[in-house]
């Protein structure tokens, strides 16, 4: 064989190593972008979870690779590449300059917000929850500018065309929900449905990403069946966000359509078709026009119009655009309080995922509808600018704000280049660059008022990545390649330092993926399976399951434990005598996570009110006393971390309450009825505490208030907090009432027949007590209550 053939075969070599490489990086962006429909329990549960889990493994394999190419490819190619990127980059000349480094700052400011964390741990990682964290959110950066230096033109097309259909694979899901079709495999929901993605709202983001550039595809498309493609996935995807009933979506939709309609040059129309675009524009305009006046109309009528009375997607629709709804929502009163953690810690925040550290601080129950609807637990603010701000930092909101602003700026130069017309560009056509800037200003509409999850996050960053790479494609300034040739043989010299630093890499990344993925996949998968067996009254199964995980470490530890506390409360009330063994449980797996995670709230207020349960069961005065003390210290850090939550003065006040100090048990209900007179709970414990004072007419006035204020007075844990007060106080009238109350919620309990009996003894009405002791012994007909009943007949005899 020759020289030159020998040169040949080798390149024929290179080229088909180089080809198998990019295909297993398309293959890997491919499935990451098919993680969207990912939704198995238990594995993959919740739904966010299993995803960004798969996500950061397949995206470590790919980092793996891309590392691999540049330290051991002979020809140098990835290398060339990097620096030739590297080159364009750091040139401040050029156009991809500020964009990238606005991106490359995006993950400076919030590395640095996760190193002045007040949670480290929980900043790093998140919930399962939610999929949250540092490392995920870094993640999407790096895949996105993964995607920018290999993606090649030919194929951003196919990515695009596959997230499209995996959008469509999405709404057919959600289709067969609403339908209620394979209900065996898919929930049904007779309302909103979430598809795989988790959420209404958030399929409704996720479709919302995809549209105005499936949209301007469908326009500049050319082939007929490719057209239909785009303007039926298009239209496929309206229709679904439109069943969300997501009015951020909405919104957002109409801001981008205006945009996307009204503002696109009519010099980048064929001028046969100008005429066209100008009556497209009226149309759209008397149609957004209409829009409004619907809305308008729909909410001046005190019943909606018989037609969508008759409609079950409009009736959805329309209730979901009443602007009562939209005024009573509590996320106005949520950024109120998030405004106020933003002054607190406006440089760095609070740390990615601790929203609710700030939260808890200045929360403020006066404020309208903050318990509504989520409740008064927010772990997110419902809005991207307050989210940022408490978790981040104002220099990280302008520093999000600023690489839009940005990237738009570039995308507007080169979409506007009078030297470039649609025939002869290189770049993709106008109309498409003009649906990415759309996108970008209805997503940011819409999630002013909402978040983001794995799904939405996942088409975000893709957008930013493609726009990267069209602002890449136009830049300019010369890339000295002789570079590469200058170090070929300084990299050649260092097999060995390349070598040691591989099996390194090879180490960390298979730490990486077992440590920080598959093992904490493994136990979330246990978890849900405890889960079902509490659901279905397999309790001692399920929290076997859950011991046996207590031992595994990980960084869902906290998680894993808040789950355990979780079934343990759903078990007491299947199996109320087992509460004190529940309760002994619960304090301690709560001591052992107020060590992972000191700063959360509910921590300190689930161990006082566990405590709370030992105490009253405890006969030892000296470990009762014991337990008071430690209920007292988790109380004071409750009060710390949040000062007027009202569940901390709830929990304060039963422990004033076991301990027998109704005096000031009576002060703290009235503290907390000082802070908003609509909390329910306060009435109710400042009742008790009036009746364990005898103060009876202002009991029975707070006791209705409680009831009105909604709270649950006929439960069997109210009535029997009522049964114990009245008890105490002797008030026997009132116990009457409250043991009727618990035999209707239980008639075959014989111990409440007995207990009545005794009430109607002290009643002097002996008819009434005879009836009940008989009942007590027919519902226990053993020979120590036969005993019992025998004594009690005679006592009421003698009298």
């Amino acid at each position: 064989m020759t020289h030159k053939k020998k040169q040949k075969h080798k390149q024929a070599i290179v080229k088909t190593q180089k080809d198998k490489f990019y295909w297993i990086y398309l293959i890997g962006f491919l499935i990451i972008l098919s993680l969207p429909l990912l939704n198995l329990p238990p594995w993959f549960a919740p739904p966010d979870w299993g995803k960004t889990v798969v996500f950061r493994i397949i995206l470590s394999i790919l980092v793996f690779i891309f590392t691999y190419q540049i330290l051991f490819e002979k020809n140098q190619s990835q290398k060339s590449l990097i620096i030739n990127f590297w080159h364009k980059v750091k040139n401040r000349r050029n156009k991809i300059f500020w964009p990238f480094w606005s991106l490359v700052a995006l993950l400076g400011i919030y590395s640095l917000a996760t190193l002045f964390s007040s949670d480290i741990r929980f900043s790093l990682w998140g919930s399962p929850y939610r999929g949250g964290g540092f490392i995920t959110f870094a993640s999407y950066i790096i895949f996105a500018v993964l995607a920018l230096i290999i993606l090649r033109k030919r194929n951003w097309q196919k990515i695009w065309d596959f997230s499209i259909v995996i959008g469509i694979l999405a709404s057919i899901v959600a289709i067969f929900q609403q339908l209620s079709l394979f209900s065996k495999v898919l929930v049904p929901f007779s309302g909103r449905p979430p598809s795989t993605i988790g959420g209404p709202t958030f399929l409704a983001l996720y479709l919302l990403l995809l549209s105005f550039l499936t949209l301007s595809f469908a326009l500049k498309e050319k082939r007929y069946l490719k057209k239909i493609f785009y303007s039926s996935s298009f239209l496929l995807f309206l229709y679904i966000i439109l069943v969300t009933g997501s009015r951020a979506a909405y919104f957002g939709l109409f801001v981008g359509f205006f945009y996307f309609i009204f503002f696109y040059s009519t010099r980048l129309i064929n001028s046969k078709r100008k005429n066209y675009f100008l009556l497209l524009k009226v149309l759209i305009g008397i149609l957004l026009i209409s829009s409004a006046y619907g809305i308008y109309y729909l909410n001046n009528q005190a019943e909606n119009p018989e037609f969508i009375q008759n409609n079950k997607i409009l009736k959805e629709v329309s209730s979901r655009l009443s602007i009562k709804m939209v005024l009573d929502d509590p996320r106005f009163s949520a950024w109120q309080v998030s405004l106020e953690a933003v002054k607190a810690k406006p440089i760095l925040g609070y740390g990615p995922e601790n929203f609710s550290i700030g939260f808890d601080k200045y929360y403020d129950p006066s404020l309208p509808y903050i318990d509504k609807a989520w409740g008064s637990w927010w772990d997110r603010a419902h809005s991207f600018v307050f989210d940022i701000s408490v978790t981040a930092g104002i220099p990280a909101l302008v520093i999000y704000l600023s690489l839009f602003g940005i990237i738009f700026y570039r995308l507007n130069t080169i979409k506007n280049n009078k030297r470039e017309t649609p025939e002869n560009t290189t770049n993709p056509h106008p109309i498409v660059i003009h649906s990415i800037q759309a996108t970008f200003i209805g997503y940011l509409s819409a999630n002013f008022f909402g978040f983001d999850v794995y799904s939405t996050y996942l088409i975000l960053f893709l957008l930013i990545s493609y726009s990267l790479y069209i602002i890449l494609s136009k830049s300019n300034g010369n890339i000295i390649n002789e570079s590469i040739q200058n170090k070929r043989q300084h990299y050649d010299r260092n097999n060995s330092l390349k070598l040691m630093f591989f099996f390194l890499l090879v180490g960390g990344f298979s730490w990486f993926i077992w440590s920080c993925n598959l093992r904490p996949l493994a136990i979330n998968a246990e978890i849900s399976k405890a889960d079902y067996l509490t659901k279905k009254g397999k309790c001692e199964q399920g929290l076997e399951k859950m011991d046996n995980l207590l031992s595994k470490k990980s960084y869902i530890d906290s998680y894993l434990r808040l789950k355990y506390i979780d079934f343990l409360r759903e078990c007491a009330g299947i199996y109320p005598q087992k509460n004190y063994e529940y309760a002994q449980k619960g304090t301690e797996i709560l001591e052992q996570n107020i060590t992972i995670r000191p700063k959360f709230t509910r921590n300190w207020i689930l161990l006082t009110g566990f405590t709370n349960v030992l105490i009253e069961k405890e006969k030892n005065p000296e470990k009762r006393t014991e337990l008071i003390e430690k209920t007292e210290y988790y109380i004071e850090k409750a009060m710390e971390l949040s000062p007027k939550h009202q569940e901390v003065f709830t929990e304060w006040i039963k422990t004033l309450l076991v301990k027998g100090d109704y005096q000031k048990m009576k002060e703290k209900s009235e503290e907390c009825l000082s802070l908003h007179k609509d909390m329910a709970g306060c009435y109710w414990y400042l009742a008790l505490s009036e009746i364990f004072l005898g103060e009876n007419e202002s009991a029975q006035e707070h006791l209705a208030m409680a009831s009105k204020k909604r709270y649950a007075v006929d439960i069997q844990t109210s009535l029997n907090q009522l049964k114990i007060a009245y008890s105490a106080t002797k008030n026997y009238e009132e116990l009457v009432k409250v043991y009727d109350k618990l035999i209707n919620l239980n008639p075959k309990e014989p111990q409440y027949h007995a207990s009545l009996a005794f009430v109607y003894k002290e009643l002097k009405e002996y008819e009434k007590a005879r009836q009940e002791a008989m009942l007590f012994l027919e519902l226990n007909p053993s020979p120590e209550a036969k005993k019992e009943v025998e004594l009690f007949l005679k006592i009421l005899n003698a009298n």
